[in-house]
């Protein structure tokens, strides 16, 4: 625990107005007002002012009041199509109006749909285990155990998105069967109705279709605009089962499409939470875990599930699987920097056996000592899928060339700083959510998802105080931005196993109307590639440098590393696709803005050969490798870009071409990006042997026929040792 309470503090940089900052590459719900009008939309129940031949209302007419209970919280939603013939949909609803941004009489709705198994075992329709018959779909709130064919009573009913309302949660459906997502545009809870029009809830959304992930990929998309806008007209009706402690409010009513009725929709309320999830903490042995904090009123404590209640999520921290005192790999020095090799084969063993990301959102975090200098954490983007766990470092911490303002953290390890332990660890868990840099997004403040040395400095700066205020006024909170995305973001973009890492954000050249450029003579970019000629399957290093050729100082990031997240990139070929590159291993926790002084210069590079996007390199041709490095200077959105050809040979002899088969996998791919060494990929470390195996070697060479494959993984170190 801390040795001292923390002060209250209200921090100025937490941007009021930054859930507006939607991201480009899926849509977002953002603040609507709730109306409170009569119930209906016109027309619906024989009254429309604007027909004078529908006679007005009485000057005063009578009110009754309607007094429904459209609470906060998560929807289960059912929504049964008009004709037999179309797939029924399930899902979730959230309605938010603690959301900050939402203001006293606003609110956010978004919601998520999944498609209905075909075949539904149903005991009220012909008996016990009877299949559904086509196009019928089991209400989820009627009094029987819905589950799949062949399941029992006790399976179903133990499942957790069983519908008694003593068990009800947050559902989680199958990722293969998700649909759609939902905007909310317009909500109307009337207080009062007159004599003889019910009671309605009327909510407005937009549709966006989603196209799932072709094979080998997990990233879908979502279209520009709205596939449709649909209105769900609704009525308050009873609970289905009494029991001593009240379900909540359950709604039923039409679903219209530009007033044509589609079908039915029922909602059931079953959370205060918007959305759930699982944190598995694993510890090594000399490690310490981030524990619970003070919080700021100095009345109870913070940890991870209180703080992302804050953002409306039922984050459980999985106390009966967690591992502590784990013992160190063999071979592995714990207590100095891990190599990523190193890490990841960890992780991979320790996990939980047997998660089902399909069932339960699931994130993993170990726990390691390492030592000062390394990493505060990192996060990688695969496991097995993407965004399954991140790694913290006990014994790292606040080495004072990171920030001068760490204050009574400075040199000290993140197991003696408690709070900004927590904080770092939180940063590291968020990633794990699909969620970026604010010094990216929006700007440098007091929140989670702003690296460590820029909350120092916001804290530490002339705007906010003197040095010394870290870590005791760290806010462990997520800005509106943040809270938003988290909240209302559709579900693949955000659970586990779902979209890869920043996939969402833009990456490659930027758009003019998306950041603003600087000129050559201020900050000069320039990109290269270590050749301009590769062979297929061949990993090519490309590098860039940012120098300053103005007269004056500019803040700029420090890292530019595309681990440190500032930098994207992408390659586009012949064939016109465009496919970005990502770090496949986040390393951050350094990465700051500072002043790059006139004539000074950053560079760095990346081994360009997978990502979770696949392999940029995978086509004979040209290719254009765009490199941009982006980020917020006050809030206005700026970078720099460059640009190199890379041509990518087509197979001279038998030999490259077998070996640019065996290279181009996905399990090699995680070896490249790990930097080698990696024996837990078993799939990586055969196809590597067969690539250097003597026989075929010889034999390849004594034909003449050199694999330039080959020898470029042998030249990058790459290859496996004998007794890996």
């Amino acid at each position: 625990m801390c040795d001292r309470e923390p002060q209250p503090y209200v921090d100025p940089h937490l941007l009021p107005n930054s859930a507006d900052v939607a991201p480009a590459g899926a849509p977002v719900a953002a603040p609507i007002t709730v109306e409170n009008e009569l119930p209906g939309p016109p027309g619906a129940h024989g009254v429309n002012a604007d027909d004078p031949a529908t006679p007005p209302l009485p000057p005063i007419p009578p009110l009754l009041p309607c007094r429904l209970d459209f609470r906060d919280g998560c929807y289960q939603v059912t929504i049964r199509p008009s004709l037999a013939s179309l797939q029924s949909t399930v899902g979730t609803l959230r309605v938010d109006r603690a959301a900050p941004s939402a203001g006293p009489d606003g609110v956010i709705v978004s919601g998520d749909l999944y498609r209905q198994p075909p075949t539904v075992a149903n005991p009220l329709a012909g008996g016990p285990g009877a299949a559904s018959p086509p196009g019928a779909v089991l209400d989820q709130d009627s009094p029987v155990i819905p589950g799949a064919a062949g399941e029992s009573a006790a399976a179903a009913a133990s499942r957790g998105d069983s519908p008694f309302p003593l068990l009800r949660q947050v559902p989680v459906f199958p990722r293969d069967r998700y649909r759609s997502y939902l905007r909310g545009t317009r909500l109307v809870v009337p207080p009062v109705t007159v004599p003889g029009r019910p009671c309605t809830v009327t909510v407005d959304v937009d549709e966006f279709d989603y196209t799932q992930p072709s094979a080998g990929s997990f990233q879908g998309s979502f279209p520009d605009s709205p596939s449709r806008s649909l209105t769900f007209v609704l009525q308050q009706v009873p609970g289905t089962f009494p029991t001593p402690i009240p379900s909540g409010p359950r709604f039923e009513g039409r679903v219209l499409e530009g007033g044509t009725d589609r079908g039915s929709v029922t909602l059931t309320w079953v959370s205060d939470f918007l959305r759930r999830a699982v944190l598995e903490i694993d510890t090594l042995r000399g490690a310490v875990a981030p524990q619970p904090v003070p919080d700021a009123a100095g009345t109870g404590t913070e940890f991870f599930d209180t703080l992302y209640a804050t953002a409306g999520w039922q984050l459980t921290i999985d106390r009966v699987e967690d591992q502590v005192d784990i013992p160190a790999p063999a071979g592995v020095n714990p207590n100095v920097c891990w190599t990523p090799a190193n890490l990841h084969a960890l992780m991979t063993s320790v996990r939980k056996t047997g998660t089902d990301l399909d069932a339960e959102w699931r994130t993993h975090l170990v726990v390691v000592p390492a030592t000062m200098g390394c990493s505060r954490g990192v996060m990688y983007d695969q496991i097995g899928v993407p965004r399954e766990g991140a790694a913290s470092f006990s014994d790292d911490g606040y080495p004072s060339s990171d920030s001068s303002n760490f204050g009574a953290a400075e040199n000290q390890q993140q197991r003696n700083t408690p709070r900004a332990y927590l904080r770092s660890a939180m940063h590291e868990v968020t990633h794990a959510f699909n969620q970026i840099h604010q010094e990216s997004e929006t700007a440098a403040d007091n929140s989670i998802m702003t690296t460590t040395p820029s909350v120092a400095d916001v804290l530490g700066g002339p705007a906010t105080g003197a040095p010394g205020v870290f870590p005791d006024q760290i806010n462990l909170g997520f800005n509106t931005t943040v809270r938003n995305h988290l909240a209302h973001m559709p579900d693949p973009v955000i659970r586990p196993g779902g979209w890869p890492f920043a996939s969402w954000f833009p990456s490659g050249a930027p758009q003019a109307s998306d950041r603003n450029l600087f000129y050559p003579n201020e900050l000069r970019f320039e990109v290269k590639a270590e050749t301009d000629h590769a062979p297929l399957g061949a990993p090519v290093t490309v590098s860039w440098k940012l120098t300053n050729t103005s007269g004056a100082a500019l803040m700029v990031p420090n890292d530019l590393r595309m681990e440190a997240l500032f930098t994207t990139m992408s390659s586009f070929d012949e064939s016109g696709e465009d496919r970005p590159v990502r770090p496949f291993v986040i390393s951050c926790e350094g990465a700051k803005l500072a002043p790059l002084e006139p004539g000074a210069s950053l560079s760095a590079d990346y081994r360009v050969f997978w990502s979770s996007d696949g392999f940029p390199l995978e086509r004979p041709g040209r290719h254009t490798v765009t490199v941009t490095v982006a980020w917020s200077a006050g809030g206005l959105p700026v970078a720099v870009t460059g640009t190199c050809d890379v041509w990518v040979d087509r197979p001279t002899t038998s030999a490259e071409n077998r070996d640019a088969a065996l290279v181009m996998h996905p399990e090699v791919g995680k070896w490249v990006v790990l930097g080698g060494g990696a024996y837990h990929l078993e799939e990586a470390v055969d196809r590597l042997r067969r690539l250097d195996s003597g026989d075929s070697r010889s034999a390849a060479l004594d034909a003449g026929e050199r694999s330039r494959v080959a020898d470029s993984f042998s030249a990058l170190d790459l290859m496996p040792g004998g007794d890996g």
